[in-house]
């Protein structure tokens, strides 16, 4: 049996964080203490923690929210992450008017986060909001990089997931969703849409290694408008861009000339953990 690896002191300060949402934008300490289960010495302790990193900021009532650190650190990946510095002057040199938006996703540990969105069909409704995740099993950019995830992490996702996957199609049994997830790596790309939601999706591979993939290409159009001559269109101009992207990748060296390890490997983090919630969402989408 696999032993769970006892959170540290850093895990439980960095998983405050994780309890700020929508929903609840702002806490105090006594709802962390009440949240956490902590003593009051120690929740103190990481709240002045992530105060002093600029973390959280003090909010009305003795509250907490989150800090303009984020926003400098959102600065600096945008400026210096080595994926949007290629793929955004391809993206734009893109202007195609078959493409209602242009979605960047990554993968990291067991879930795909929208990284970079530009909305150019007003009209179209994206869940895929960037900053928003997404289980891998849901839409055509989580799939295209799930097909690409080494055959032992593919069983492990099936296994944690049979009964989604199935209720996904894309497989009743774990020789039928490794048929379909080489489906996709011989097509080298995945439409999504056609049964639900508002979009159609055209999603394709980018590789920042030979045969490693962590990030995806997404074009998307308005279901309404999208005829079957539109998405074969779109599946030429996404692999091209996509293939571009993964060329600028591969050949990345950093500013002193040396290759840099700046790009997140294809492994799963442990367990999987899917929201059904966020699971629905995503299906709507692309």
């Amino acid at each position: 049996m696999k032993r769970l690896r006892k959170k540290s002191s850093a895990d439980k300060v960095l998983g405050i964080v994780d309890l700020f949402t929508e929903e609840i934008p702002a806490w105090t300490v006594e709802m962390l203490i009440k949240e956490l289960g902590l003593t009051r010495a120690t929740t103190y302790r990481y709240v002045k923690a992530l105060y002093d990193a600029g973390f959280i900021v003090p909010g009305a009532g003795s509250s907490y929210v989150l800090g303009p650190r984020f926003i400098q650190i959102d600065r600096q990946i945008m400026r210096s992450d080595p994926l949007l510095r290629a793929a955004r002057p391809l993206l734009d040199a893109n202007r195609s008017k078959l493409i209602g938006a242009k979605i960047l996703s990554g993968f990291y540990g067991d879930r795909v986060l929208s990284i970079h969105v530009d909305k150019i069909d007003n009209d179209i409704a994206l869940t895929m909001e960037r900053g928003r995740s997404f289980p891998l099993i849901y839409g055509s950019p989580s799939l295209v990089i799930l097909a690409y995830l080494p055959a032992y992490q593919l069983r492990n996702v099936y296994n944690a997931n049979a009964e989604k996957i199935a209720g996904q199609r894309l497989g009743t049994s774990w020789q039928e969703f490794r048929a379909e997830m080489k489906k996709i790596r011989k097509a080298g790309h995945r439409v999504g849409g056609y049964d639900q939601g508002s979009v159609i999706g055209v999603a394709a591979p980018i590789f920042h290694a030979p045969k490693a993939v962590s990030t995806s290409l997404c074009y998307v159009r308005n279901r309404d408008i999208c005829t079957e001559s539109d998405i074969e269109n779109l599946i030429g101009q996404v692999t091209e861009t996509a293939a571009k992207i993964s060329q600028e990748l591969l050949n990345y060296r950093s500013e002193d000339g040396t290759m840099s390890p700046v790009f997140p490997s294809p492994r799963l983090a442990g367990q999987q953990h899917y929201d059904e919630d966020d699971g629905r969402a995503a299906a709507t989408e692309v």
